[in-house]
């Protein structure tokens, strides 16, 4: 009686979580399925299944959905300050300092490397930098082999002036429009996304065995074949 207790107490049989258990369901039913589908070559062994496609889009859309959210309101928001404060030349330019956004490490990053921003936005010492670099090459036309191109320009937020050309000043604006963008907006599109993903998984082997008893159907079979043969 004594060995019974000692056994139980120091060999306990532990319960999963509620939580663990539906989600161990609900990952070996409809995303580790292994059904193999007679006539649609898609099962378990597929280098691409459709599961890896719908994942990849979920994961596609999402990472969309925030990044056209941190395009329209946080490079909108440089964007939308350098057209308030008219910043429409080079010698209306204005550094980060003096924009009063010195402190917003994402915008100190964007004006060095995004492609989306740097679309409208130029820098007044970049411009210079690369209007001196062709005035040199075409001075030195003709001696190719002896042409040393200047190092990359590093674009300093704080000393360097941002501007918006004019003939852009339009574009700038409908592009970085915030209207209708906001992070509660984004969180909640992801929200509706989990939900139609996990609508889209339930629904999915019925939906595969549909189409594999179509298929099934209308693909000729080996007698007919070999009749024809």
């Amino acid at each position: 009686m004594k060995f019974e207790v000692l056994t139980l107490l120091t060999t306990p049989e532990e319960e999963q979580p509620l939580w663990k258990e539906i989600w161990s369901a609900f990952y070996e039913t409809y995303i580790n399925d292994s059904t193999q589908y007679e006539h649609l070559d898609i099962g378990s062994g597929s280098l691409i299944s459709v599961r890896t496609i719908i994942f990849g889009l979920f994961i596609g859309l999402t990472l969309a959905s925030f990044g056209a959210v941190f395009n329209k309101r946080v490079l909108g928001g440089f964007v939308r300050r350098l057209l308030r404060e008219e910043c429409l030349s080079p010698e209306t330019g204005k550094t980060l300092p003096e924009l009063g956004i010195a402190d917003k490490l994402w915008i100190r990053r964007a004006v060095r490397k995004s492609v989306s921003l740097r679309r409208v936005v130029r820098c007044r010492e970049e411009e210079e930098a690369l209007s001196a670099q062709e005035s040199a090459e075409d001075a030195d036309k003709g001696h190719r082999s002896s042409r040393r191109r200047s190092a990359a320009f590093r674009v300093d937020p704080d000393q360097h002036h941002f501007y918006i050309p004019e003939d852009m000043k339009y574009l700038a604006d409908v592009k970085f429009e915030q209207k209708g963008t906001t992070w509660l907006g984004a969180i909640l599109f992801i929200f509706v996304m989990i939900a139609a993903l996990i609508a889209l998984l339930v629904a999915l082997p019925y939906i595969l065995e549909i189409v594999n008893d179509f298929v099934g159907a209308v693909k000729p079979s080996s007698g007919s074949e070999n009749i024809l043969n």
